[in-house]
């Protein structure tokens, strides 16, 4: 793997799952036992070595966010840290704090051992998941099946609390630019552990809910435990949001590709080098543009709603059967090295990543450079499909699949249809971390931002050229609908 390749994969491989729902997968990381409250000399020292480490080592923490809205801030929270407090007091505060930030990558580990602890002792979840229509939370499975409440009907009020500040009050820590992103978090898992980390258990009580004829109704809820979500979860109807999966077909003379995730299949182990072999992939695309060439349509969808991301060494192949001139990944890539990120690359020995490591390594602490990408060339032979191409995405093309978006929409290789990605094509990521010298919370960082093709560096997804949105309590596919549509209407 070449370090430009690394770089770029830094920037554009998403784990959708967050590690707050590790335990779904019956996944417990073994760490040291932390003690049971921290003394607060403690908690204010590791809140100092967070802000100046993040400051220090971040590409730029104040992108999104002023820094005097930073200091201020800081001083209100740290005039709060007066007791001892356990890692999930401590965690949360950190978390509001670094969230500020308004980027993905930057974040505190999510305080794994106190969810496992609390849920195995009894705890209750947040009894539902929730899909999002703009800023309406919909109730998509409820787990606690409480009669009167339907999948579709709209989430009103939490114990007394409405359901815009219910979400404001988990928004603040959920990690991400913008709430498109955090709503697409809390609706692919992370809900039910972002419940717990701001409010803790889910006491019965009452949920206002508006159903699908208007009427609002109250109705007394209780939590669910593990064991019930365990029982449960075979049987339940969830939406779809993900699909990694690959598939080629035809809607009559329209041809219609969904990749699925770049990466290979047979892994899910992003470590693994057999996660990053593309030769399944390529020979995969190289058959769909040979039937494609033979059949010669005048109109492509390419389907890559829900898919999860993976790396350029299997999108750029594809988008060079669409292109009609070279193109790049990113305008640039802007980097940041520091005395943590020297700590991090200082045992790396990768000779693929020996450049990279070279100039984190000789620069000076908090020096900033740039490098522009070098440019893909497009397919030039008989497979070059040359007809209109129709990309399909909404919030849950994450990553690099937002990337690839980025890409065609900014070359005019394709017409876009759907929603917004949640994902910022202009990201700052880079994946390093340091750990807090008391806690030993590890706090991931970004030293490196990209910048999508056309320079956008705003905090907003790709938004497509046409847009149009999922019902996920129909049997239809709006978006594709809405592409067929627009491909024959026109």
């Amino acid at each position: 793997m070449s370090a430009r390749r690394r770089i770029l994969l830094s920037l554009s491989v998403l784990t959708v799952l967050s590690p707050a729902v590790w335990w779904l997968l019956g996944f417990e990381p073994a760490r040291a036992q932390q003690p049971a409250q921290f003394p607060p000399e403690a908690i204010r020292g590791d809140f100092a070595t967070l802000y100046q480490n993040l400051k220090a080592s971040a590409y730029d923490l104040f992108i999104y966010t002023d820094k005097t809205e930073f200091d201020a801030e800081y001083e209100r929270l740290l005039g709060t840290i007066t007791e001892p407090m356990t890692a999930h007091e401590v965690s949360r505060l950190f978390q509001s704090f670094v969230v500020m930030a308004k980027i993905s990558h930057c974040t505190i580990e999510f305080p794994i051992e106190a969810f496992r602890d609390w849920y195995r002792s009894g705890g209750h979840f947040f009894p539902f998941d929730l899909v999002f229509d703009g800023d309406r939370a919909l109730i998509a499975v409820d787990w606690s099946q409480t009669d009167g409440i339907d999948a579709g009907d709209e989430l009103l009020a939490v114990h007394g609390t409405r359901a815009d500040e219910f979400m404001e009050e988990l928004f603040r820590l959920v990690p991400g630019e913008n709430d498109q992103a955090k709503r697409a978090s809390l609706e692919t898992g992370g809900l039910w552990s972002r419940y717990w980390y701001s409010f803790g258990d889910f006491e019965a009580g009452p949920v206002w809910v508006r159903k699908k004829d208007g009427r609002e109704v109250e109705l007394e809820v209780s939590g669910i435990d593990i064991e019930r979500y365990r029982a449960l979860s075979a049987s339940l109807t969830k939406p779809e949001f993900m699909k990694a999966g690959r598939e080629f077909r035809f809607i009559g003379d329209i041809a219609f590709l969904r990749p699925g995730a770049f990466m290979s299949l047979s892994s899910n182990d992003l470590s693994e080098q057999e996660t990053w072999d593309n030769t399944k992939f390529l020979s995969f695309i190289d058959s769909v543009f040979t039937v494609i060439a033979a059949r010669n349509p005048e109109n492509l969808i390419l389907d890559i709603r829900g898919n999860p991301g993976g790396g350029s060494s299997f999108s750029n192949p594809m988008i060079a059967y669409l292109a009609d001139r070279p193109f790049r990944e990113a305008s640039s890539v802007r980097f940041r090295t520091s005395r943590i990120t020297k700590e991090f690359w200082r045992d790396n020995d990768d000779p693929a990543a020996a450049d990279m490591k070279h100039q984190i390594m000789t620069r000076e602490d908090g020096e900033r450079w740039s490098e522009v990408m070098e440019p893909y060339q497009p397919r030039s032979d008989s497979l070059s499909f040359a007809g209109r191409v129709f990309v399909l995405i909404d919030r849950f093309s994450y990553s690099n699949a937002a990337a690839v978006a980025a890409i065609l929409q900014d070359y005019d290789f394709a017409t876009l249809i759907g929603e917004e990605t949640s994902f910022n094509p202009s990201n700052c990521g880079g994946g390093p971390s340091f750990d807090l010298p008391h806690t030993q919370m590890e706090v991931v960082y970004p030293r490196l931002c990209g910048v999508r093709p056309n320079g956008d560096t705003s905090p907003h997804g790709v938004i497509p050229d046409h847009e149009a949105r999922e019902d996920y309590f129909t049997e239809e596919d709006e978006i594709l609908n809405a592409a067929l549509r627009l491909i024959r209407g026109s």
